[in-house]
């Protein structure tokens, strides 16, 4: 769907347009009027009528020509501040949004939801250790590790229904129509294919939190960061005993 801001931009390109439009009509219509209504007459014989019809010709092509001019920088413009936006709200690395889209896109959701009467789920993810991928074995490694994981939510995702965002160094957040066990089952597939696909086998933490309906979206980010942090802290955990 459409944000609402373009519409309203187009909408109002095309009133603008209609300035030069009516002054052209005005500019060409100006002699025939003038004749009309202030001399009482028509032009007084054929060739003055060809060169009233040939000058009001001229007006027209050449206002038509601006008006094309206009218009296709115009839209040059819409593209531009179009693509612009999508920069401003795209991670460049993964190529998933960032977190001023997931910003702007969570309230949205949650008000979808609220319509729709289906559960939103929220999946927060963070690799584990990845300072040590970093400083182990070079930012190269660490930036494939990130695009990997990019790569496996976005895989994940069903069209339409989930969206997925990098919002920190190697922190994702997943927005998607699910309820706890349908958020929880894609959350442990992506992890399983993260592990297998990434550079140097890592894991991740995460946490699932499903929306009561009431929660901001700031308190429901919170929570399912602190479910992911609690599951970070059990794999430290695990990880200490077994070394």
């Amino acid at each position: 769907m459409a944000p609402r801001h373009g519409r309203t931009n187009l909408t109002f390109t095309r009133r603008l347009l209609l300035v030069p439009a009516l002054f052209v009509l005005v500019v060409t219509a100006m002699p025939w009027l003038t004749d009309r209504y202030e001399l009482g007459r028509w032009p007084r014989d054929a060739h003055e009528l060809v060169t009233e019809l040939t000058i009001s010709g001229l007006v027209l092509l050449l206002g038509w020509w601006i008006l094309t001019l206009i218009g296709r920088e115009q839209r040059n413009t819409e593209r531009h501040l179009a693509e612009l936006e999508r920069l401003t709200l795209t991670d460049p690395l993964t190529g998933l949004g960032n977190r001023r889209a997931l910003e702007r896109d969570l309230p949205r959701a949650m008000k979808l939801s609220a319509r729709v009467q289906s559960p939103l789920g929220l999946l927060f993810l963070d690799i584990d250790d990845f300072k040590e991928i970093n400083d182990g074995h070079g930012h190269v490694v660490g930036d494939e590790t990130l695009r990997v994981l990019g790569a496996v939510l976005r895989a994940c995702s069903r069209a339409g229904t989930d969206t997925a965002y990098r919002v920190g160094g190697d922190e994702f957040v997943m927005v998607m129509m699910a309820d706890r066990d349908g958020a929880e089952s894609l959350a442990l597939r992506a992890a399983h294919d993260f592990e297998r696909r990434s550079p140097r086998h890592s894991s991740v933490s995460f946490g699932v939190v499903v929306w009561d309906g009431q929660s901001t979206a700031t308190t429901l980010l919170d929570r399912a960061d602190g479910r992911m942090y609690e599951s970070k802290l059990g794999s430290f955990a695990r990880r200490t005993a077994r070394g």
